[in-house]
């Protein structure tokens, strides 16, 4: 047996892996599109969805999670805007309160941005790439092997996906997500809106009327944790199938564009 041209082949299979690797981060980059635009992001989400055949069902919560940003923030904007000129309680200058409300928004979107990449390479890594590869490439071992097993299997139990969905939320949360998030609220000082920021009214499409999620410190990781698994639980509840195709449906009558700030 020629122990050389094994190793040799084995040495090419890592390159091409790790070549394509890289381009599906490309590839994600691009689906995440422009920073501003939460709803061409939505759309990502989806396709990523697709593409785990149902599995990730974290990519379709989150999908709902930026449709909700999309017109909560252009709400939050306009907020600011008058309240950056009416509030007698701050020192700071109209024009530094709006400007560290905008600071604080583009943070949120950065975060969804990045999650958006990370999600996308996750689920398309295991698939094209296997799970052993995804582990070297930093995603947590029985998380790879379970998104794997899942995406191979027929037919999923809803507790399994639930768990999937959990341990990919908290994944996400601890890498990407409580960090960047308790920055921007470090150097958001104007203490009307930052205590509005704190407090968002959450409602997805599947919510029912009178449902909504309401934070009391969304900087609690603990409490975004617990307001996404009810919002994984209210899917299942929903069906995700339905959740899917309402989703398809809003996001064909308004796509989101790269000039559009949604």
């Amino acid at each position: 047996m020629n122990y050389s041209m094994i190793a040799l082949g084995q040495k090419n299979d890592e390159n091409q892996s790790q070549i394509r690797y890289q381009e599906i981060r490309a590839e994600a980059e691009n689906a995440s599109g422009p920073l501003a635009s939460l709803r061409i992001r939505a759309g990502g989400y989806l396709q990523i969805y697709e593409t785990s055949q149902g599995v990730c069902r974290f990519s379709l919560v989150a999908s709902h999670g930026a449709l909700w940003a999309s017109w909560y923030l252009v709400c939050a904007h306009l907020a600011a805007m008058f309240f950056a000129m009416t509030d007698l309680t701050c020192s700071l200058s109209p024009w530094a309160r709006y400007k560290q409300f905008a600071q604080y928004a583009a943070a949120l979107k950065d975060i969804n941005k990045l999650v958006m990449v990370e999600t996308y390479v996750l689920v398309y890594t295991i698939k094209e790439l296997g799970a052993a590869f995804a582990i070297k490439v930093g995603i947590p071992e029985e998380l790879a092997h379970d998104y794997a097993k899942a995406m191979e299997a027929k037919e999923n139990d809803n507790l399994v996906l639930r768990d999937l969905y959990h341990r990919h939320f908290l994944w996400e949360q601890e890498r990407v997500v409580s960090g960047k998030l308790d920055e921007a609220f470090e150097v958001f000082t104007w203490p009307f809106m930052r205590n509005l920021c704190q407090r968002p009214w959450v409602w997805f499409s599947y919510f029912r009327v009178g449902k909504s999620l309401k934070f009391q410190s969304f900087t609690d990781q603990t409490e975004r944790v617990e307001k996404g698994l009810v919002a994984y639980d209210r899917a299942a509840q929903f069906g995700v199938s339905r959740v899917f195709k309402i989703t398809k449906v809003r996001l064909k009558i308004l796509p989101g564009f790269a000039w559009l700030p949604l």
